[in-house]
């Protein structure tokens, strides 16, 4: 990656087939109050009770969104995580705490609502996914297009709009490694606060809201990296020494570059960061919670390993902290993560054209509708 000052501190050069994505996420609980506006008597069969009322819902809320002409929805109605990757395929898939959809926001369409339909869940969740070519350029007028259609339809349902919660996910994401691959060229990207990018294009967000960024690195844990160290599989943690050298290299990459807050994450779990100054780490099955607070941050880098099981990949978080942010933008941090990693990666003696991290840089908004 090339970074280009004076001037433009906020602007970086990645690989030219780095990709955007954006996706908005909307909850609400379902509630008597919600169940009773749609007719249940029609739907006897005992083994599917609530089937009648989430194609009902489902049918308002996918009307609305054609109205609004939105094109990629997705009602979840499982009490389960939602998160969203780029797939040349278009693929949703659920593990017992997630809900994955998989897409390519150049094409791909989809109406689509996910539930057991013998379960009341406890929330909706209202996943809108950015579609087009040009996503970052449109993501304002696309946030505004979804808020427009959440007023309207909550006031549809009667649902309560200040209980509501509207989270703006967007990523860029690249690897970290494309050059050495073949891909050529690069395309200049500024990065910037969420709510400067939407003042610029007359879009005003509420004076109370929440923002996170952050980015995460995943390292696939190659047969060649495992044979950097001796394995004794006689051992109850025969990956102690694999993980002590992979966070070792992290760590000290990190500090080399003043990265002071973020995490080193190799137990298989997925990694979840959210704003906060008070949440503690915390394993919950599947997900590892983390709390970053960018005003008050606390200096600290969280290393997790589960010894005695091989993971797929390692996961390295770094968080953005407010005096990471130069004229409101983001160009150093990340400018300062991609040395990083490449330090790490001479390091651990990756060899770029055979080798792979993708590097996924994280922006999060989010606000109450009222």
């Amino acid at each position: 990656m090339n970074h280009r000052h004076r001037g433009h501190a906020n602007k970086v050069y990645l690989p030219s087939n780095a990709r955007y994505n954006q996706y908005l996420l909307a909850e609400f609980k379902i509630t008597d109050e919600l169940i009773a506006r749609f007719n249940q008597t029609s739907n006897n069969d005992k083994l599917k009770p609530w089937l009648g009322f989430y194609q009902s819902l489902s049918e308002v809320f996918f009307n609305q969104c054609e109205q609004a002409d939105i094109e990629n929805v997705h009602l979840i109605a499982n009490d389960k995580l939602p998160r969203v990757r780029y797939s040349e395929e278009l693929r949703c898939w659920q593990t017992p705490q997630q809900m994955l959809v998989f897409y390519n926001p150049a094409y791909h369409q989809s109406y689509k609502s996910h539930f057991d339909s013998s379960i009341r869940a406890k929330k909706v969740s209202l996943l809108f996914l950015a579609t087009g070519e040009d996503i970052r350029i449109n993501a304002a007028k696309y946030h505004a297009k979804v808020a427009k259609l959440l007023t309207q339809l909550l006031a549809q349902l009667g649902v309560d709009s200040q209980a509501v919660r509207l989270r703006d996910h967007q990523h860029l994401t690249y690897n970290l490694f494309a050059r050495h691959k073949g891909v050529e060229g690069t395309h200049s990207h500024t990065l910037r606060l969420i709510k400067n990018r939407y003042q610029s294009c007359d879009v005003n967000l509420p004076e109370q809201n929440d923002t996170m960024s952050y980015v995460v690195a995943s390292l696939p844990i190659t047969r060649t990296l495992l044979k950097r160290v001796a394995v004794d599989f006689d051992d109850n943690y025969p990956y102690a020494k694999l993980y002590q050298m992979l966070s070792a290299a992290c760590l000290e990459a990190a500090a080399k570059y003043k990265l002071t807050n973020g995490a080193f994450i190799a137990d298989g779990s997925t990694p979840i960061i959210r704003n906060s100054s008070n949440t503690p780490e915390q394993c919950s099955g599947e997900l590892t919670m983390l709390g970053f607070d960018p005003q008050q941050p606390k200096n600290n880098f969280i290393v997790r390993s589960q010894d005695d099981q091989l993971a797929d990949y390692a996961q390295i978080i770094f968080a953005a902290s407010n005096t990471n942010i130069e004229a409101n933008g983001y160009g150093r941090f990340v400018e300062s993560i991609d040395k990083a990693l490449r330090s790490m990666a001479k390091t651990l003696s990756l060899v770029p054209e055979r080798d792979e991290i993708t590097v996924r840089f994280h922006q999060h908004l989010a606000y109450h509708l009222d």
